[in-house]
């Protein structure tokens, strides 16, 4: 078993660890998403200022308080849990406008990625555990009000409607495991996002604007020709829900942990019917709320030149956590028995 895969003997949280994760995607999301759209809007008059503070005035109610009060843990939920709602209605703001569309490089321009003078200063975090949950929930509360003002305002000067909004905000919030299909489908495509994927995991992942749900780190294992992977969690059911949707019942259960740690090879296939060749060896990593892992399965032959939507489609739940190949057509190996 991948025992370095382990963090430490239990699997209780890495406060330090989360919060780190939070900051960093938050001032990512920030200076080189939301801020640099804004600017991009307000340049070329998709928006007005005048416009945005209106919307911002007309909020019906002030953001309600973020994480005052509860468990340390129930705090750190919350926070990942606004910042999923930050990083949604930030990609909701990229819907095609009325009057013009959004241009890669002009964005690039717009953060500062030609030219350091227009690159928005990051924040500070630091300090104690207790100030830096308060910092994170003053900055997502009032993040999620310019998010809520810049959207109301688009709205208000005909660039989009609320029915286009609400369709967005419903195909970036769907459940099940699209977005771990996504991510499978641009690293079989992008060699270098790959790369940054089983490097940094959680980071790479920006990229794709995926929310990242109550994620600490995120641990990749690709399979290749050598190795086969597969995860369970052990001590509970720790699973990446806003990557691979909800867990299936049997990764729940006690036979599929106990086999799977004791004879991984026997367990796939007795439970699974998933035949790993002996020339492979078969690496079980095991999750915890402070890293979850999903698996990187192979690309299956004869899809060259596939669209990645095409590809993300072969991409089953089953895939994501091992206990399944990816193929072309007919029945998948991997179901359960």
């Amino acid at each position: 078993m991948d025992t370095a895969a382990r963090v430490g003997d239990a699997h209780g949280h890495d406060v330090d660890g989360q919060l780190h994760a939070l900051e960093s995607d938050l001032e990512y999301f920030r200076t080189k998403r939301l801020e640099p759209r804004l600017l991009h809007f307000l340049r070329r008059g998709f928006l007005s200022f005048e416009g945005l503070l209106r919307a911002g005035a007309a909020r019906r109610a002030p953001a309600p308080p973020l994480a005052q009060g509860g468990t340390l843990e129930e705090r750190i939920r919350a926070l990942q849990d606004a910042l999923d709602a930050y990083v949604v209605g930030t990609a909701v703001l990229t819907l095609p406008l009325q009057s013009g569309s959004l241009v890669i490089d002009d964005m690039r321009r717009e953060r500062g990625d030609y030219d350091a003078f227009f690159r928005l200063a990051k924040r500070p975090h630091d300090g104690t555990v207790a100030e830096r949950i308060d910092r994170l929930a003053a900055e997502l509360a009032s993040g999620l009000a310019v998010v809520e003002a810049a959207t109301a305002a688009l709205v208000a000067a005909g660039e989009t409607d609320e029915e286009a909004v609400a369709a967005r905000h419903a195909e970036l919030t769907a459940r099940g495991h699209r977005n771990g299909a996504r991510i499978v489908a641009r690293a079989w495509v992008d060699p270098e996002f790959r790369r940054r994927l089983l490097e940094t995991g959680r980071e790479a992942l920006r990229e794709l604007d995926v929310p990242p749900g109550r994620l600490g780190r995120l641990g990749v294992a690709a399979n290749d020709e050598d190795r086969h992977h597969v995860v369970v969690c052990t001590l509970c059911s720790c699973y990446p829900h806003d990557l691979l949707g909800d867990p299936p019942w049997w990764y729940r259960s006690d036979e599929y942990k106990s086999r799977l740690v004791a004879e991984p090879r026997r367990a796939l296939h007795d439970l699974f019917g998933l035949d790993v060749p002996a020339a492979r060896t078969v690496r079980v990593h095991d999750s915890t709320s402070d890293v979850r892992w999903m698996v990187l399965p192979r690309r299956p032959a004869g899809t060259e030149g596939w669209s990645e939507e095409q590809l993300a489609g072969l991409v089953t739940a089953e895939s994501l956590v091992g206990v399944a190949e990816v193929t072309v057509g007919g029945a998948q190996d991997g179901a359960p028995a």
